[in-house]
């Protein structure tokens, strides 16, 4: 893992995932980058003639505003905690915002918080992290609390019967001393698998993974990501995985994404891997 990027709209709870990001990095010598999208407002004369004048006091406005946001990027990063970390503030102005700027970087893992999104919003919008997960090209580690030292060790894996699962994944970084070693997967009442033939294609999963010793747990619950959250809750968790196709569009629409339910909705830790 040599780049982790930080997406931040300059908040002071930037400095929740900052600091795990941080804390990734001096293990990993890896670099952070601090990444801010600048919105810049349009410019809007109000007579012909004043067109020059708009143009000029525009041009003044923006670079206002990359020095403020620079600063703001630079008190962030300025931190005690993190001394001998290599962090790097970047600035991006493409007008596209800061969900589309954070999956054009290149990174080998995103650390996001997020507040998630609920009822109609989530709905209708989602949530900036949902966007981030639905695109990006590497794992995405979603920080809800502040966590002072991230090294987690209670790690739930939620899984499904996808054969996709089974390939190679390159996890951004060691998940505990034991690694993977507790899955779960969720019954919903419309579900008619073999429970039997479900903790057969886990065994096979493990298998060919290289992992030997785990725990497997069926929950049956109305709905997966509430059995995900739940269980989590349960048995105190400090890490939830994930894994997401990153379906787009009508596809989107019409299925959804367990993983965009769970980040949105739990409370602890969430990373999501593309299946």
């Amino acid at each position: 893992m040599k780049i982790i990027v930080v997406p931040t709209d300059l908040s002071p709870g930037t400095q929740v995932a900052l600091s795990v990001a941080v804390g990734l990095a001096r293990i990993y010598n890896a670099e952070v980058v601090l990444l801010h999208s600048v919105v810049y407002p349009m410019p809007v004369p109000i007579y012909a003639e004043a067109v020059t004048m708009t143009a000029e006091g525009t041009v003044t406005t923006y670079k206002d505003m990359d020095e403020r946001a620079l600063n703001a990027l630079r008190d962030l990063a300025d931190q005690p905690a993190y001394a001998g970390v290599s962090i790097v503030s970047r600035l991006v102005t493409s007008g596209e915002g800061l969900a589309h700027a954070v999956t054009d970087q290149p990174a080998d893992l995103i650390v996001m918080t997020s507040k998630g999104a609920s009822g109609l919003e989530e709905l209708l919008f989602g949530s900036n992290a949902e966007f981030v997960v639905r695109h990006a090209h590497c794992p995405v580690l979603v920080i809800k609390n502040p966590i002072a030292h991230f090294q987690p060790e209670n790690i739930v894996c939620a899984i499904d019967i996808d054969e996709q699962l089974k390939s190679v994944h390159h996890y951004p970084f060691q998940l505990g001393e034991q690694g993977l070693h507790q899955f779960l997967y969720v019954m919903t009442p419309t579900d008619n698998r073999d429970p039997e033939g479900v903790w057969e294609w886990v065994n096979d999963f493990a298998t060919a993974k290289g992992i030997t010793q785990f725990d497997f747990t069926i929950r049956r619950s109305k709905k997966v990501s509430d059995g995900v959250i739940n269980y989590a809750d349960e048995v105190n968790a400090d890490l939830i995985v994930l894994f997401t196709h990153g379906n787009k569009g009508l596809r989107h629409l019409l299925t959804g994404s367990v993983a965009e339910d769970v980040l949105n909705h739990a409370t602890r830790p969430v990373l999501i891997m593309r299946a």
